[in-house]
């Protein structure tokens, strides 16, 4: 076997992740000519959800010299438990060494529970230039400081400070490649002079005084914003933030909008709105306070009605608690999918269409 030709390692190694089971951890078990194609697989993306197994996991990266660490592209971890409200300070530590050795790190999740561990972010041995980076943690001084050295990020999503009073500013000049952005208004409000193209908004009862201001800003300032999607807005502030909307900057050449909202009553207000977007191809409505709720064939109507005030709508969904009823308008007809146990803050349409 040690007379094999080393691309041909590669390939077995290839074939061995798609087996099943996945026999990538047996094989880099043979010998040593297969240990290395075969971790570089293993390692390339680490998709966590464990603690235990989080905390093995960046152990075997920072041992043998951290060799392993340029394995790896994306590392996400997200604890599921609802149990653990916080891990201890040597699980941080690990998983800094850890980051301190994927110099070749494009995609990060961390997901805190107590959103406070930010410090596993900053110190010099962290050299991470990510492309993508999803962080459930505080937005404090070490998270500005870390975003400020990030010149290839493209994505970003972001928590909240926990901590009382004004956020952190952002030095002005930074993230000047970030175009999809999704966080809190007061988050958006600080990142207004980013590039962005596509936006969502992640509404809380304590946030939603501020949404109209925040949405003036971006509709004032971002020229380029083709996609806005607003989760879990009230519904008495429907009405004044499709008129935001409709008079931004951005109206027209928005071409999605979503999850705002669809009153019962007086529909009209929002077809003026939305007839000055005439560039929209997809948008989803919140119709939950509907009573009744429309069903399937009502929510066709609504769908057709809405597409002669926005000709070149061709998707239309239509959220009901935690159900989702996509329409998709194609050769003259409408038809539908349904979807359950879903959230709207945790669609993807917003950020990945076309």
């Amino acid at each position: 076997m040690a007379t094999l030709p080393r691309e041909l390692y590669g390939q077995v190694a290839q074939f061995a992740q798609w087996t099943q089971p996945p026999s990538l951890l047996a094989l880099t078990q043979i010998c040593k000519a297969f240990q290395e194609p075969a971790e570089r697989l293993l390692y390339h993306n680490m998709f966590l959800r464990d603690a235990h197994v989080t905390f093995n996991a960046c152990l075997s990266l920072t041992t043998r010299n951290g060799e392993r660490g340029p394995y790896v592209h994306k590392f996400w971890f997200y604890h599921r438990t609802n149990r653990i409200s916080s891990f201890p300070e040597q699980f941080w530590q690990t998983v800094k060494e850890a980051l301190a050795v994927m110099v070749n790190l494009e995609t990060l999740f961390l997901h805190d529970p107590a959103l406070i561990n930010t410090w596993v972010l900053n110190g010099p041995g962290i050299k991470l230039q990510l492309r993508e980076a999803s962080f459930a943690l505080q937005w404090d001084k070490t998270m500005v400081d870390f975003l400020g050295t990030q010149e290839r990020l493209i994505s970003l999503h972001v928590e909240d400070s926990v901590d009382e009073g004004p956020l952190v500013a952002l030095t002005p000049g930074k993230l000047q490649t970030l175009k999809i952005l999704s966080g809190p208004p007061l988050v958006v409000a600080e990142l207004l002079a980013c590039p962005l193209i596509r936006l969502q908004l992640e509404v809380e009862n304590e946030t939603a005084a501020i949404v109209p201001t925040v949405l003036l800003d971006v509709g004032r300032i971002m020229s380029d914003l083709q996609s806005l999607h607003i989760v879990y807005l009230p519904e008495n502030m429907a009405s004044e933030v499709y008129q935001i909307i409709s008079s931004s900057v951005y109206a027209p050449q928005l071409h999605f909008l979503g999850a705002l909202p669809y009153p019962v009553q007086n529909r009209h207000e929002v077809h003026h709105c939305l007839m000055k977007l005439y560039r929209l191809e997809l948008l989803e409505l919140d119709v939950t306070a509907w009573l009744p709720q429309p069903h399937e064939s009502y929510q066709r109507m609504l769908a057709a009605e809405l597409r002669t005030f926005c000709p070149k709508i061709n998707y239309v969904g239509f959220w009901i608690a935690n159900h989702h009823f996509c329409w998709f308008y194609q050769d003259d007809e409408w038809t539908s999918t349904r979807a359950s146990g879903r959230t709207p803050a945790h669609e993807t349409l917003w950020r990945n269409w076309r």
